[in-house]
């Protein structure tokens, strides 16, 4: 196969939807028309294409944020005004909030946010005898919020943010105490005044999310592009007598990833007998910008959910095998989670490749900025990660 000229079909791709949609925040036009756009180029070579829409609740996952600001400040007020029992209570419902809308991206907030429209596409291309298996490779086409920790003193970002999360857990404890110690006046005086500096912390995450719209190239329409790409390589091959056997190929375009995984969520629930009846493995992929930072998930969704570590493994192997150097690695808390977690959770064989640090600490420069462009994506992250799932993809086959 020939990986050069697959990687710069993915590149034109890239940017050519780009150029057509620009920034593709989910639940508008502009997402639903890269869709549109996705699933004309698969009703070109697969056997069967769908469209699949849902709706989003524009702007409901990062919600959390300013109503922990806000809860905190009124807090804030509550104990100025010795109401300890306001205050320990607006600061457990905040961190309720998170805990739902964000460590295990639940739809506490979605009914209060603006209903919208969201579309999933995906392309189905059959095995040339039964079918035994099935296997999914996907990406997301919608793009992200930019985010201004990152732009704005990206290296105290994760102080910024676990910071303030650590701040409202404090003022649950320190309003507990001062609960149990009403009578203590230094110590109450001292936990108004602590926790009143704290706001200098939490008050900024008001402005964590700009209403500007990444490109998101490497996040993620370059995977979309790759799972396009490899499904016309593979139907290809079966026009050419040398296609799969019994696997069947599911090139799958998630939307609202960043709404909190909705699209995945829609097709997991939508198709959740289907993943009984056949066996089913997902390869999803999601910030690939460099070949050396290569490396596939084992746990995802903040750690809370478990992915496929025999998959995992393989992929690693078969990667290793080719020369290529990637490793396995567990989803770090407080750092949200990939479409690979819905369908997990139902059952699927499921991990995602990733090709940047994954950590609290560090991420790419790029990532959820003005500058996710196909610039800053590495021609060879691309190269690699369609040779490690060629080969997977062919071996699994025969087993």
């Amino acid at each position: 196969m020939n990986t050069k000229a697959m990687q710069e079909e993915v590149f034109e791709r890239v940017e050519r939807l780009i150029h057509h949609h620009g920034p593709r925040l989910a639940g508008t036009k502009a997402s639903l028309d890269c869709a549109d756009e996705i699933f004309q180029e698969l009703s070109s070579f697969a056997d069967h294409v769908k469209k699949e829409d849902f709706f989003v609740y524009k702007g409901a996952f990062l919600g959390w944020i300013r109503i922990l600001v806000f809860s905190y400040f009124l807090g804030i007020l509550a104990l100025w005004f010795n109401m300890p029992y306001l205050s320990l209570s607006l600061a457990l419902f905040s961190l309720l909030v998170l805990t739902l809308q964000f460590f295990l991206y639940l739809p506490f907030l979605d009914r209060f946010y603006p209903k919208r429209r969201a579309r999933n596409v995906y392309g189905l291309i059959e095995p040339t005898k039964e079918v035994k298996q099935q296997i999914i490779i996907s990406g997301h086409h919608d793009s992200a919020h930019v985010f201004n920790f990152f732009i704005h003193q990206p290296k105290w970002y994760n102080l910024r943010t676990t910071g303030s999360i650590f701040i409202v857990i404090m003022m649950i404890v320190l309003s507990t105490l001062s609960l149990i110690f009403p009578s203590l006046l230094a110590l109450q005086w001292g936990i108004k005044i602590f926790l009143s500096l704290g706001f200098l912390l939490v008050g900024q995450m008001w402005f964590f999310k700009s209403k500007k719209v990444a490109p998101g190239a490497g996040d993620n329409l370059v995977a979309s592009s790759i799972a396009i790409t490899l499904g016309k390589h593979f139907r290809t091959q079966r026009d050419h007598g040398a296609g799969l056997e019994h696997t069947r190929l599911i090139i799958m375009s998630f939307d609202a990833e960043e709404e909190g995984l909705r699209g995945a969520r829609a097709f997991a629930k939508k198709h959740q007998e289907h993943f009984k009846k056949t066996k089913t493995y997902l390869l999803n992929m999601d910030c690939l910008y460099d070949e050396k930072e290569l490396f596939f998930l084992t746990s995802d969704l903040n750690d809370f959910v478990k992915l496929d570590e025999k998959l995992a493994d393989e992929l690693v192997h078969i990667a290793d095998h080719i020369g290529i150097k990637t490793k396995t690695q567990r989803q770090a808390f407080l750092t949200g989670g990939t479409d690979a977690a819905e369908l997990a959770k139902k059952g699927v064989h499921a991990t995602t490749l990733i090709g940047m640090p994954w950590t609290n600490k560090e991420r790419s420069l790029v990532y959820h900025t003005p500058s996710d462009t196909l610039e800053h994506v590495h021609p060879k992250v691309v190269e690699d990660t369609i040779q490690i799932f060629n080969r997977w993809l062919m071996e699994k086959d025969l087993i």
